[in-house]
């Protein structure tokens, strides 16, 4: 004869794994957030304004690419650009990945460049590497907490794009952004 498990029991440890699931999300307010979508950074301390594309490399949206397009610069990098001989910046590349619910993890980076009146490729003038955290305030806010380090071109002996590990930055700032999702509009 097989002794079959009240329902009661059943139902009320049912309600105690339900329950000890959700605590944390409903103690925080936010659940596990992804990385993804397009990105406006709208306000920054350093007075620059810029456009960002997180492409999800897992399933989970929890690791990104990242692309970021600077449409403003700030004083402070508009000097930089132009102290060197350099007229704009490339686009910013690199990668993200969520280091808790709310909180990514990222670095980047970016070239100023003297672009040539030619088909000549643009003479590289600094590397300018970011690196810090994403925090999503919700899924459609957040705050970037970063430091830029930039080193003159000459860092990257070996030509792999990032300067060498032995390369010490000529500059280095802090920075805060503040972004906003780009969302569906009706």
């Amino acid at each position: 004869m097989t002794r079959k498990r009240p329902s009661f029991l059943t139902a009320v440890g049912a309600g105690l794994v339900a329950l000890l699931t959700l605590v944390p999300t409903a103690a925080s307010g936010q659940g596990q957030q992804k990385l993804g979508g397009s990105w406006l950074g709208v306000e920054s301390d350093g007075g620059h304004r810029w456009t960002c594309i997180q492409t999800p490399l897992d399933s989970a949206a929890r690791h990104s690419a990242l692309q970021v397009k600077f449409t403003v610069y700030s004083p402070l990098m508009a000097g930089l650009i132009g102290s060197t001989g350099a007229d704009s910046f490339s686009d910013f590349v690199g990668e993200a990945r969520m280091i808790d619910r709310i909180t990514a993890q990222f670095t980047m980076v970016g070239y100023a460049l003297k672009r040539s009146q030619l088909a000549l490729s643009p003479e590289l003038k600094l590397i300018f590497v970011g690196f810090g955290t994403w925090e999503f305030r919700d899924s459609e806010h957040a705050v970037l907490h970063y430091w830029v380090n930039i080193y003159p071109a000459a860092a990257d002996a070996d030509g792999d794009g990032m300067p060498d590990p032995d390369s010490t930055p000529v500059y280095r700032f802090p920075i805060t952004d503040t972004s906003v999702r780009v969302p569906i509009l009706p």
